[in-house]
């Protein structure tokens, strides 16, 4: 009898956990419900690759090719939809989806935050529409390249210094630039009066180069010389414009768009004065 007791007894707690376990299992579908997926597997990748702007907000729309109470289902890696009704990350792992939805033939997408560099990130889009009738067409699909935005610098490791007149100079400051190559910068030279090494006045004229990497060298002087012999001159580098491989004008960073290099007055110590013998 014990034996049976037992056996009803543990028989009741393995009921009360089953139904405790059916509980939460229903709790965490309704939390985490199931997604849907495309119908078929057939996909169209013809469609040519798309460049953007990272961090960018991009509208994507099927609107001229689509009917009334048409169903669309849209899915996103490397950006996320921001479209209202949309869950995941935007991972390859938890995808950027909108399940299929009467109308939706319009989405927006925040693409990947800016990481100030001259590499794109990749993305894909993918997309698939349902008729009234419930047949389904095939999945297209676009891959998305992401670019930072186009941005010129002087880099941070190159700071003003103060020289005296005639010291030696040389070397080079490093520009960065962000964004996709090529690129083409601008910059100005800018002197109160000093002189080079030859004693020639410094070039103060634009200079325009291009360039295919990332950073950049503009050329010092060997040395700067100051005529004066009351007043500190001047020798600053200004980056003026800048542009990547597409359309549209680049930024210069603003707190990093001058270098300067100040050149103390020239010293004069005269002549040595003293008594001295004179002859007949």
């Amino acid at each position: 009898m014990m034996k049976y007791r037992n056996l009803n007894i543990n028989n009741s707690i393995m009921k009360k956990v089953n139904r405790r376990w059916l509980v939460a299992m229903g709790l965490i579908l309704a939390l985490n419900p199931a997604r849907s997926q495309f119908i078929g597997t057939e996909i169209d990748s013809s469609l040519i690759l798309a460049e953007v702007r990272k961090g960018t907000i991009v509208e994507y729309s099927l609107e001229t090719d689509a009917n009334p109470d048409e169903e669309f289902r849209w899915e996103v890696t490397g950006g996320k939809i921001i479209t209202s009704g949309a869950v995941g990350e935007g991972t390859i792992a938890d995808p950027s989806v909108l399940e299929f939805t009467t109308d939706m033939h319009t989405i927006e997408v925040q693409w990947q935050s800016d990481d100030s560099t001259s590499t794109f990130f990749t993305g894909n889009i993918m997309m698939q529409k349902k008729t009234v009738s419930h047949c389904a067409s095939i999945i297209m699909k676009q891959k998305i390249r992401q670019w930072s935005m186009p941005t010129a610098s002087i880099d941070k490791n190159y700071s003003d210094f103060t020289i005296c007149s005639g010291d030696l100079v040389g070397g080079y400051i490093v520009v960065d630039l962000t964004g996709a190559a090529d690129f083409t910068y601008s910059y100005s030279i800018k002197s109160n009066g000093l002189k080079d090494e030859n004693g020639d006045a410094i070039n103060t004229e634009f200079h325009t180069l291009t360039t295919s990497n990332d950073t950049a060298h503009i050329v010092l002087p060997e040395r700067l010389v100051n005529p004066s012999e009351a007043s500190s001159k001047y020798y600053t580098i200004e980056l003026t414009s800048m542009n990547d491989d597409f359309l549209g004008d680049g930024e210069i960073v603003s707190i990093r768009k001058e270098f300067t290099i100040t050149v103390y007055p020239s010293v004069q110590i005269g002549t040595i004065e003293s008594i001295k013998l004179n002859r007949r």
